[in-house]
């Protein structure tokens, strides 16, 4: 962490408590700025050219015409080049600190919608995104061969309705964690830019304070941050705590050695009694840190030497980071979601989220995959730490990629219990996505048997695909229903570089179904169907 002083606090971890101080600039590059001045502009302050051979963009949401943070991708065509900008994928360069512009791989970061910027003389494609929920906006071809300026403007469309829910990233990395260089500020405008609303800082064993670099960036009514750490145990598994009460010092007060994982689960309730725990990347292989295989958690069975699922309030079943190690380090996230619905048939389940585990920048961006969560109020700037929580507690949460899945039964959401009366219930799922993330097909499991499998028809319109259907359901026992999207072809450019590629998918959490009557949920049970 960083003193205002500029000097550089680095803990090593747990095992060896060495401490270096070391004295450098703070990393937060550009200096913070007044947020007063931080009024958001409503027009392209001039759309005439520059004198120079300058780039000038600006981009603005259609309702509404005020800049909001997105991110522009810069594309050589004809055989000009990408640009590559940054260090090692860690460290972007701010082409336009005034705007708060940053440029990283072929990539440029607006935290106002509005950049000014120069490029090797070239054919460019400019397109502008702002993750799932906006339809991609195409800025067309630029030449800047002739040594002129050039204006692009555009207006980017929120075509995915999410009322009530807000676009969540619980498993993220910056400067503090030591395997990570990301400076505060730059990890900040990446999120922002990728439209995630609100998240949650899980740095190695440390809890830096982020909101000085939210500030800075003006990023207050499109950003929540809520302040966490992960417990980083080698040998038994990664767990995130948040929100972190401000006086918890997580290097001191939590507890990463003690002989058994539910051991260090017990110690963080005790320190932080109101926040969520979650196991991450239960079945990742390497170290090793995935909870799941260190117990010897049979999927097929439910059988384990160790306690799973009850003692975390959330399981990460996708974390897009595995897409960037060796293949084989993590399992591929339909064996990971099959093993979660194992642990929902033995009734130890919990709230199922997706989250990126983005240690860089352009490679592995935050945001994808993300979760959707239901909270009382879905304004960043007004959404709380407690809603939320609250939200994920629930299990009213939809982990996704890019498509938007609604499922209900009788008007009941995830995580909430159903009466089926004589054994019959009618499940109404609705879905959206943008033509960047496809939807070939919607599969409908109940106690971890695929009941129906429902071939996407519908044609995009405007950008947007939606479909909807009433899904008639029969049971003989109590139940849980979720509900998956499917596709063969996988996201683009729009989700990042990654070194494989990612999934088009969403997930539900359970939906619980009451079939004898008696007011509450029993567990079917490993071997038991509908």
């Amino acid at each position: 962490m960083w003193d205002d002083r500029g000097t550089v606090i680095l803990r090593a971890s747990p095992v060896g408590l060495a401490l270096l101080l070391m004295r450098c600039p703070p990393p937060t590059t550009p200096p913070y700025h007044d947020p007063r001045e931080d009024v958001p502009w409503t027009h392209p302050p001039t759309d005439r050219p520059p004198s120079d051979r300058r780039l000038r963009v600006y981009v603005s949401e259609s309702i509404g015409g005020t800049g909001l943070p997105c991110k522009l991708s810069v594309r050589g065509v004809g055989g000009t080049p990408d640009p590559s900008w940054g260090q090692d994928d860690q460290r972007g360069v701010w082409i336009d600190p005034d705007n708060r512009a940053l440029a990283i791989g072929h990539w440029v970061l607006m935290a106002r919608g509005r950049a000014e910027f120069m490029l090797t003389p070239g054919r460019y494609r400019f397109s502008v995104t702002r993750g799932p929920e906006y339809a991609p906006l195409s800025l067309g071809e630029v030449d800047t061969t002739n040594g002129e300026g050039v204006v692009r403007t555009g207006e980017l469309r929120r075509v995915v309705h999410t009322e009530g829910e807000i676009a969540g990233e619980f498993h993220v990395h910056s400067a503090p964690s030591g395997d990570s260089d990301v400076p505060l500020d730059e990890r900040v405008l990446s999120l922002a830019a990728e439209g995630i609303e609100v998240f949650a800082s899980t740095d190695h064993d440390v809890a830096e304070d982020f909101m000085p670099a939210v500030r800075s960036l003006g990023l207050e009514r499109h950003l929540h941050w809520i302040r966490g750490d992960e417990i980083t145990a080698d040998g038994m598994g990664h767990f995130n705590v948040f929100p972190l009460p401000v006086e918890i010092d997580p290097t001191t007060r939590l507890r990463h050695t003690e002989p058994t994982v539910a051991e260090i689960v017990a110690s963080a309730r005790g320190v932080a009694p109101s926040s969520i725990i979650q196991l991450n990347h239960p079945m990742w292989r390497q170290h090793p840190i995935g909870y799941w295989l260190v117990a010897g958690f049979d999927p097929a069975t439910g059988m384990s030497r160790m306690d799973l699922a009850t003692m975390f309030d959330t399981v990460e079943v996708w974390n897009g980071h595995t897409l960037d190690e060796t293949e084989g380090v993590g399992l591929p996230v339909s064996a990971v979601i099959d093993a979660w619905m194992t642990t929902l048939q033995i009734g130890r389940g919990a709230t199922a989220t997706g989250n990126s585990d983005s240690h860089r920048l352009s490679h592995t961006p935050p945001g994808w995959p993300r979760t959707m969560v239901r909270v009382a109020r879905d304004v960043p700037a007004e959404v709380t730490d407690a809603m939320v929580i609250a939200g994920l507690r629930a299990g009213d949460a939809l982990v996704t990629s890019g498509p938007f899945v609604q499922a209900t039964i009788d008007g009941r959401r995830a995580g909430e219990l159903v009466r089926a009366r004589n054994g019959a219930a009618t499940l109404t799922v609705e879905v959206q996505s943008i033509t960047e993330a496809p939807i070939e097909r919607v599969t409908v499991t109940v106690n971890r048997t695929e009941v129906g499998t429902f071939e996407v028809t519908a044609r995009p319109e405007e950008g947007v695909l939606r479909q909807r259907w009433e899904v008639p359901l029969r049971f003989t026992r109590d139940a849980w229903v979720v509900v998956r999207t499917r596709a063969r072809e996988t996201l683009g450019d729009i989700a990042g570089t990654h070194a494989r590629p990612m999934d088009s998918l969403a997930l539900t959490n359970p939906i619980y179904v009451d079939v004898d009557g008696d007011g509450r949920w029993t567990a079917p049970g490993v071997g038991n169907g509908p």
